[in-house]
């Protein structure tokens, strides 16, 4: 990603289709910056928020990712504005990646039932390393089956910081549980209310 350094206002700056931001980190002083719309969202799209690569900012290439963005509230595809954090070559980057489930369609409309435990990972590694998202296959699980955080395979580099017997996600079984039916009592008046009632409309015939 090749970015340039801001001189211009931030409405200068997004009309020319240009996302501002700024870049900071270990061995460099905070700087704004500004890029191409189209390659940012390019970017994001590749890396997510958990993945370094490269960017060019005068003729100097860093490793960074992307930390923060801002969009609109009711625009949310639409960036305001963008973090990007240098990372140095010895230094170990640590951070949480999505858990995406796969195949969960294969469990639409059965008597069983897919939960899933853990939807984010804690992980560390080096720059250049890492992974956008983990996807998980669960199309094969059965009833009583589950995926723990140590069946996976992140690849060479990547050391997990969870709990390596943290479930994943588990299959169980679909139980619905019968309603009651609900019995309605007639209302009886009682011996004692229809003798009040009596009584009453005997003083009322005296009066």
């Amino acid at each position: 990603m090749k970015l340039q350094i801001r001189t211009e206002s931030l409405r200068l700056v997004r009309e020319a289709h240009q996302v501002p931001g700024v870049m900071y980190g270990k061995g460099i002083s905070p700087v704004n910056v500004q890029v191409d719309e189209k390659e940012f969202k390019e970017a994001l799209k590749k890396y997510g928020k958990s993945m370094t690569f490269k960017a060019e900012l005068n003729g100097v290439t860093h490793d960074v990712y992307i930390k923060y963005t801002q969009g609109r509230i009711l625009l949310p595809e639409t960036i305001l504005h963008f973090d990007l954090h240098r990372v140095s070559e010895k230094e170990m980057f640590k951070t949480t990646i999505p858990i995406q489930l796969l195949g969960k369609e294969a469990f639409h409309g059965q008597s069983y039932l897919l939960l899933q435990e853990l939807d984010m990972l804690e992980v560390e590694f080096a720059p250049g390393q890492g992974l956008s998202k983990i996807e998980v296959d669960v199309s094969n699980l059965k009833i009583g089956d589950s995926i723990h955080v140590r069946d996976l395979n992140l690849g060479h580099g990547i050391v997990i910081l969870e709990d390596m017997d943290q479930m994943i996600a588990h299959v169980k079984e679909h139980i619905v549980a019968e309603e009651e039916p609900v019995v309605v009592k007639p209302v009886v008046a009682s011996v004692i209310d229809e003798k009040v009632v009596e009584t009453v409309a005997q003083k009322r015939a005296k009066a």
